[in-house]
């Protein structure tokens, strides 16, 4: 054992493979920036022996990065260093108050923008407070727990709404941002459709989008009843509360 341990030790490295697994059209990373991580660290792979190569070190340089969700190095017995990437996946994008913008991953961490990639995502925008820069060490759950206090859950309310469309084909579809008005009511803003869906927060949510495909059902299924209604609320338990459009009076001029 003690002969096999030291020909290990003395192996060299014959290669280092990179494999950054994408999810969808994720590409906020590849193998030519893990491989630049690695050098920026100073770490010489090729031609050393594996008792040079500090498999542990290079595996949390990786896990630091702000767009890598999980990082795994080791060496094979022939001399080749793996590294597997798994990157980030944000769910939506954050717009505060302060202009600060920043994501939420599926995770329900906080996320940097990234000046290589721009994730195609929900947007959210309005009322929102929460800054990056004070919360982005902290889980959704401490952020929540440290908001009791002012009632003011935001980010958690936004994540859940982001998961719950995101599951859904159809939603995913026609929902293209979130507003948060100044009473802290989530409005849907649709990619079809010129109505104000004003959602309220997360309570009852799927009671709530089976509520909204009813009046996307009725509204495409009837002639004119689409365009009836400017205002569509989702907030009351069991009903929809429509507000009709105005229609203008137009005076003549003699």
């Amino acid at each position: 054992m003690g002969f096999v341990n030291k020909e290990q030790d003395s192996l060299l490295c014959k290669s280092l493979d990179i494999r950054v697994y994408q999810d969808g059209d994720l590409c906020f990373l590849n193998k030519k920036d893990i491989a630049q991580l690695i050098r920026d660290r100073g770490d010489s792979i090729i031609g050393q022996p594996k008792s040079r190569v500090n498999i542990p070190a290079i595996e949390h340089k990786l896990n630091s990065h702000e767009d890598i969700a999980n990082a795994e190095v080791y060496m094979t017995i022939d001399g080749k260093v793996k590294v597997d990437v798994k990157q980030r996946k944000p769910v939506i994008r954050i717009i505060n108050t302060s202009g600060e913008s920043y994501y939420i991953d599926d995770e329900g961490k906080l996320m940097p923008l990234s000046s290589k990639y721009t994730a195609k995502v929900l947007i959210a925008n309005g009322a929102i407070s929460e800054s990056y820069i004070k919360n982005y060490k902290h889980s959704l759950t401490d952020i929540s727990k440290e908001n009791e206090v002012k009632k003011n859950n935001m980010l958690g309310e936004l994540y859940a709404m982001a998961t719950y469309i995101n599951a859904d084909e159809f939603w995913k579809a026609q929902v293209q941002q979130i507003y948060i008005d100044s009473l802290n009511d989530m409005e849907i803003v649709p990619m079809v459709g010129n109505q104000k869906i004003i959602f309220g927060d997360t309570t009852a949510m799927d009671e709530k989008f089976k509520k909204l495909i009813i009046f996307y059902q009725q509204g495409l299924n009837t002639t004119g009843w689409w365009d009836k209604y400017s205002v569509i609320n989702l907030k009351f338990k069991n009903q929809i509360v429509g507000t009709k459009k105005q229609i203008p009076i137009i005076k003549k001029i003699n």
